[in-house]
């Protein structure tokens, strides 16, 4: 995936994730998001693209959340067509990453990001997911687009999974075991699919385990089958849950829906709770509540149109699909008009979608039981009369023209008003008179670009336990009043324009989250903040802030401490050891801090410790007493090109659950100490090292880069080199590690790579990278390799034979001796065969590729006649050029 994106290349390009419903595309996607993201000048994802365009403006919807993501600011958009000419104006500029996720319509892509991909900067990068091999062929052909596809996982994987889920542990049982492979095998190897029936089965005896497996036997087993059995084993409140999930916009707040379903005799999260141990919805990294699609559109709203056929009368759910009916009689209106007639077969119901539409008339009873209103795109006027809707919890008028003095806060009577919403309103001067709204416990004023100040009725919400003022760039202050809000658990104010924390902040003795990362006027912390003992979470990211008071000792309860770049601070107070028992991340990237003092090895239950861009030199020797530390992440130390640290303490080998170490680009190492048995994910380069660390012991290992550089840094030789003679520093890179998935080695000093043999061979290893100069030869290659890549390699002349890799999607041959490919007709899943600059001299079996979608030769000058490729009949994108030996115009498509 890494390669097809390859970031270091300046071209505007789409990668498409292809693949089954319930693969994992969109998890695939959200990390590769999260890994890149920091490369781009702004960043959008987009979710569950096709959901969102069945809704009433749904387009105009996508474009406002792309560009307001892109320019960190609001931004509506009214019409599409006026959307697409601003993006062009303001994309073409911009490197940007953008992810479209559920992309199912050609013409839905188009809509989005154009025909030619012209509207964006050099090196813009678009993701997008998709099971639909019909999306992309227009950007293939272009050689704008590359496919990656995710294959289901193979019988071990799957076996791990199912036993996670339906043992709650990844051991094997004999008495059960043989049926879960009988399972895995009726659902495909389907991720989605294995977590449902695995979490249905949970907890029940081995009885019903062989009723299943004898089911599956007689008559197969399909998914409809599983999603109802696992529908029948809920409560009824469960199953209600569901299917309001089923019909809630996609990555709601789980906070905020579960307002809908309140019972003061359960505790508020027992019905999602159920559904998550039934692998029906999943809570994503931000509280979103995640169900994925095929359970939403293909199982949960059939259910919900059966009984709405069966019992018209007793709907409890209404959505915008359905009211959008009336538009084709209303074409060239900017808003829907509805009147109490319009909702006369609707007398239950409790969730409601009214998207830019306007009400008229009298609505008195009309809605007796609704509890959830979203009115986004909400009109400046407000014509309707008795709009009571006393059980209404959740409001929602993002991206709305209300303003303080909108009609409707005179008119709509809601006194059990628990959610407010006002994201995206950019006529919001002053947030409203709140005191209307005593139950109010969360209220959200996101991205109000124009909104100045908070009205002094804030003091009576005396029940509010989240404010959320991010991105309000015109908010400068916040009122002396916050201090009486003594319920307040969450304070954002990222993003805003706040010089000064008021000293009455230190009453809220129940804020558990203060954050106010790229608060870049803020300067200061007054010490009250210190007080107070409930904090669990300080972000301050990108302040201005100068120093950490020493007072810091009494946030008591402090799990998450963010200093990120707030490069004005040049060192913790020693007092930080006093959050030992609490302390879990610390992240001081970016900051003016040269030196850790020993006094930070006393926070014993510290597990993520970020250090990357700082000027530290080294690491204290105590660095070893921090025996939680899980990842000492992005350990670079690098500023402006000169890294500073010189060793790693022999300390470091106890720490015993560490598992991801990263030293890219610390150019002062020479060698490494002993490392801790529990890592994960190696990472290190450094122009100094002398010789590879030993990695024997290291079975845990599934990540290693290794070299004299990053592999981005590396300079390709204009002539072939010739190899160092013979002597004590070359290395042979013997790697015999199980877990192996990933191996990329760069390190000019290894000549010969062994991955091992038999039982210890790499069996799981994905993907290979070789970049070392002098590396002469790789013995054997494992069958699981689905990547190959072998770059700047100017001494290897010869592969091992490749046709037992039967899995290799991807071969990559750049700046090579390599002259032939042995066993080339033996990998029958190759999609991608990249030869660039090699002194290849044939590829006899291409022409038996029948899978391969992408061929490109380039500057390969002792490659002759090619063989017949007329039976490539899945060849989307063939490039030959400046191979001396063909012409170029034989190959032209």
């Amino acid at each position: 995936m890494m390669d097809l994106l390859d970031l270091e290349v300046s071209d505007v390009r789409i990668v498409g994730i292809w693949g089954k419903g319930g693969v994992g595309k969109t998890t695939l996607a959200k990390v590769i998001y999260e890994q890149i993201s920091s490369q781009f000048d702004s960043c959008s994802f987009l979710a569950d693209i096709e959901t969102t365009v069945k809704r009433l403006g749904g387009f105009q919807l996508l474009q406002s959340k792309l560009m307001s993501d892109i320019l960190n600011r609001e931004y509506e958009v009214d019409q599409v067509a006026k959307g697409v000419d601003f993006f062009k104006g303001i994309l073409r500029n911009m490197k940007v990453l953008i992810v479209l996720d559920a992309v199912e319509v050609q013409s839905h892509l188009h809509e989005i990001v154009g025909e030619k991909l012209d509207w964006f900067g050099d090196g813009s990068r678009i993701i997008v997911t998709t099971s639909v091999k019909s999306v992309l062929p227009d950007f293939i052909s272009q050689g704008l687009a590359h496919v990656y596809g995710i294959n289901v996982m193979n019988n071990d994987q799957a076996l791990e999974l199912f036993r996670k889920h339906a043992l709650r542990k990844n051991l094997p049982i004999p008495d059960f075991d043989e049926i879960a492979i009988c399972i895995i095998d009726s659902v495909n190897g389907i991720p989605l699919h294995i977590e449902v029936i695995g979490s249905l089965l949970s907890r029940k005896v081995v009885e019903v385990w062989i009723a299943l497996k004898k089911l599956i036997l007689q008559s197969g087993l399909y998914i409809e089958m599983i999603l109802m059995a696992s529908f029948r084993e809920l409560s009824q409140e469960q199953r209600e849950i569901f299917l309001d999930i089923a019909c809630l916009p996609a990555d709601v707040d789980c906070r905020i829906a579960s307002f809908m379903w309140h019972n003061p005799n359960k505790p508020p999260s027992e019905g999602v709770d159920a559904l998550r141990a039934m692998s029906l919805v999943k809570i994503g990294n931000d509280n979103q509540l995640v169900m994925h699609r095929l359970l939403r559109e293909f199982f949960g709203q059939q259910i919900i149109q059966k009984e709405d056929d069966l019992y018209p009368g007793t709907r409890g759910r209404l959505c915008n699909l359905e009211l959008a009916r009336k538009t084709k009689k209303m074409e060239g209106t900017e808003h829907l008009n509805f009147d109490a007639r319009d909702f006369n077969s609707t007398p239950n119901i409790r969730f409601l979608i009214l998207d830019c539409a306007k009400v008229v008339g009298d609505f008195a009873n009309v809605f007796p039981n609704l509890k959830w209103l979203q009115w986004r795109g909400c009109t400046r006027d407000f014509a309707a009369t008795n709009f009571h809707v006393e059980r209404l919890v959740i409001l929602d008028l993002s991206w709305s023209k209300v303003t303080e003095d909108w009609g409707g806060w005179r008119k709509i009577k809601m006194p059990q008003l628990k959610v407010l919403n006002f994201t995206g309103c950019a006529d919001l001067l002053i947030s409203p008179e709140l005191s209307s709204f005593p139950d109010l416990e969360i209220l959200i004023l996101e991205r109000c670009s124009q909104l100045m100040k908070l009205d002094p009725s804030v003091r009576h919400l005396k029940r509010l336990t989240t404010l959320n003022l991010r991105f309000c760039d015109e908010l400068n202050m916040l009122p002396i009043e916050l201090g009486h809000m003594k319920a307040l658990k969450e304070l954002l104010i990222d993003g805003t324009s706040i010089q000064e924390i008021p000293v009455s902040m230190g009453y809220m003795e129940k804020l558990e989250i203060f954050s106010a990362s790229k608060c870049l006027q803020l300067s200061h912390l007054p010490d009250s903040v210190c007080g107070l003992t409930s904090l669990s979470v300080l972000s301050l990211e990108n302040a201005k802030i100068t120093q950490i008071s020493a007072s810091v000792e009494k946030l008591v309860k402090l799990r998450i401490l963010s200093l990120k770049d707030c490069r004005w601070i040049g060192r913790l107070p020693d007092s930080i050891c006093n959050l030992g028992n609490s302390l879990e991340e610390l992240d001081i990237t970016g900051t003016g801090i040269s030196e850790l003092s020993n006094s930070i090895t006393c926070l014993g239950h510290l597990k993520v410790l970020k250090l990357d861009s700082c000027f530290i030199r080294e690491l204290p020797r105590e660095i070893g007493n921090l025996v939680n530390l899980e990842d000492l992440d992005r350990l670079r130390i690098l500023r402006l090109g000169h890294s500073s640290i010189s060793a790693i303490p022999l300390e470091i080998g106890s720490l015993s659950c560490l598992q991801t170490l990263d030293l890219l680009r610390c150019n002062e190492i020479q060698v490494l100490p002993e490392l801790p048995s529990s890592l994960t994910c190696l990472r290190v380069s450094s122009k100094r090292m002398e010789a590879l660390p030993d990695l024997k012991d290291l079975v845990k290992l599934e990540e290693i880069r290794l070299g004299d550089k990053d592999p981005k840094e590396l300079i390709c030789p204009s002539t072939r080199m010739e190899p160092k003679s013979r002597s004590s520093d070359l290395l042979v890179a013997h790697i015999v590690l199980p877990k192996l998935k990933m191996l990329e080695l760069s390190h000019p000093r290894v000549s010969e790579l062994q991955l091992g043999h038999g039982s210890l061979s790499c069996s799981h290893l994905k993907k290979l990278v070789l970049s070392g100069v002098n590396l002469e030869s790789v013995l054997d290659l494992p069958s699981s390799l689905s990547v190959l890549s072998i770059r700047r390699c100017s001494s290897l002349r010869q592969l091992p034979a490749v046709h037992h890799l039967s899995k290799l999607s991807e071969l990559h041959l750049i700046q090579s001796a390599v002259e032939e490919i042995k066993g080339l007709q033996g990998l029958i899943a190759l999609e991608i065969l990249n030869i660039s600059h090699c002194e290849i001299c044939n590829l006899d079996g291409l022409g038996q590729l029948t899978d391969l979608r992408s061929l490109i030769l380039s500057d390969c000058n002792s490659l002759g006649a090619l063989p017949d490729i007329s039976n490539l009949k899945m060849l989307k994108v063939l490039v030959v050029r400046r191979c001396s030996m063909i012409p170029d115009s034989k190959f032209l498509m």
